[in-house]
């Protein structure tokens, strides 16, 4: 028999054993780091092609931090920034911390919680309102001819500096070191344009409208230095950490990520059993359970089963309730699609994974709702363990909302 254990939500831990002739795969992702304040203060003093941050700044300077959302280890890249900007004598009221707004999920956690107090104090926090028309201006106009609006916060800085999180994205691809800015730190018809376009066909470095506008925008503003974390496995944290130069960074983020939560296999499975793990300060969304249901279900043949544990509390979006509406989880997919709601992606990797197989979701989210959204609720590891008794054929997948998996059709 083999022993699994799996990390989910903020605390949780389920063990259990599956028979040897059973486990197909077991992915446990990459571990993080031991010490992540000293990984970013050798990364920003080492930077790739690029000075040592301090260097390119001088007193006097007003600083933005765009911080991604989902940002391992958030507070801690934080903490270690803020000891380079001190060491470069920016003063603690200069520096503004700007994170890109989601139209669903959670609120993100205050990122400043390890700076000193009084730093703390003085640095200014803030998540960006689409729809507040004087927090918002003119960049310039794309090649197309549309006008492109971003923060005024970022076009009036003297240093911007991105902090993104390295991932795949089921619209972008990947996440760049850009993908904060647009549009999530723009006005809502540029969330409105954006809204539809995953491309679940399209592997990961296929070209993609979206992307293609973030490396136009990204290109206008000059960005000179930016940072990426890698996630790693288990309750959250960071597993890597680049900066410097934006090109050489995202060069190496693609073989990072790649080599970390990118994996074939050559078969597919009866049962996926698949783990959605968090930290304190990033809570649990539909948007993780999405991309974990994607990776799980190129995994599992057809009418196969899918076992997710999580500790999902978020409320659900407009998508995700418009399922209920629908009669079967395939027949939910126009609807959505000709509603195009905020939550479209997550909505839609759901209803298709519910589709394809038979999902069975470890939450604390109502039993009603996962059942609207043609999923069965489990109330305990105890449920979980039962159903992995009748397990035939599995794969494992610690972190599944990180993982891009492949797998023969």
């Amino acid at each position: 028999m083999a022993s699994i254990s799996l990390d989910y939500g903020t605390t949780g831990c389920w063990h259990g054993e599956i028979d040897d002739a059973h486990l197909l795969w077991q992915f446990n992702g990459p571990p993080a780091l031991l010490d992540v304040v000293g990984t970013i203060t050798e990364g920003l003093q080492n930077p790739l092609d690029f000075p040592a941050l301090r260097q390119a700044l001088v007193p006097g300077d007003k600083v933005v931090i765009v911080l991604d959302r989902h940002v391992p280890s958030a507070a801690e890249v934080i903490a270690g920034v803020w000891q380079q900007l001190l060491m470069a004598a920016i003063a603690p009221e200069d520096v503004q911390i700007l994170q890109p707004i989601a139209l669903t999920g959670v609120r993100p956690n205050d990122p400043r919680r390890l700076l000193p107090e009084n730093v703390r104090d003085a640095v200014v926090w803030k998540v960006h309102d689409p729809t507040d028309d004087q927090g918002i201006g003119y960049l310039a106009s794309s090649a197309d001819g549309e006008r492109i609006y971003l923060a005024r916060d970022v076009l009036n800085a003297d240093f911007v500096l991105p902090i993104s999180r390295l991932g795949f994205d089921p619209v972008q691809g990947r996440r760049s070191v850009m993908s904060s800015f647009y549009p999530g730190l723009s006005n809502t018809a540029a969330f409105a344009k954006s809204r539809g376009q995953g491309h679940s066909e399209l592997g990961p470095d296929e070209e993609r409208p979206l992307s293609q506008r973030i490396q136009e925008i990204a290109w206008l503003l000059g960005i000179q230095f930016a940072l990426q974390i890698m996630p790693a496995s288990g309750h959250g944290g960071a597993a890597g950490i680049l900066a410097g130069n934006p090109e050489s960074v995202a060069q190496r983020g693609r073989s990072m990520l790649d080599s970390s939560w990118r994996i074939r296999f050559d078969q597919r499975g009866e049962t996926a059993i698949v783990s959605i793990p968090s930290s304190p300060d990033d809570a649990t969304d539909w948007d993780q359970l999405g991309a974990a249901l994607e990776a799980a279900s190129r995994l599992v043949v057809r009418e196969g089963r899918i076992i997710v544990l999580s500790d999902l509390a978020a409320e659900p979006g407009p998508g995700i309730q418009l399922l209920k509406a629908s009669r079967s989880a395939k027949a939910a997919l126009q609807p959505l699609r000709r509603e195009s709601p905020p939550d479209l992606v997550a909505a839609s990797q759901i209803a298709a994974a519910s589709d394809w197989a038979s999902v069975y979701l470890l939450s604390k989210v109502p039993s009603q709702v996962i059942e609207d959204a043609f999923m069965t609720p489990l109330e305990s590891e105890a449920e979980v363990s039962r159903l992995v008794q009748t397990c035939d054929g599995c794969m494992v997948l610690a972190g599944a909302q990180h993982v891009y998996t492949e797998a023969p059709a």
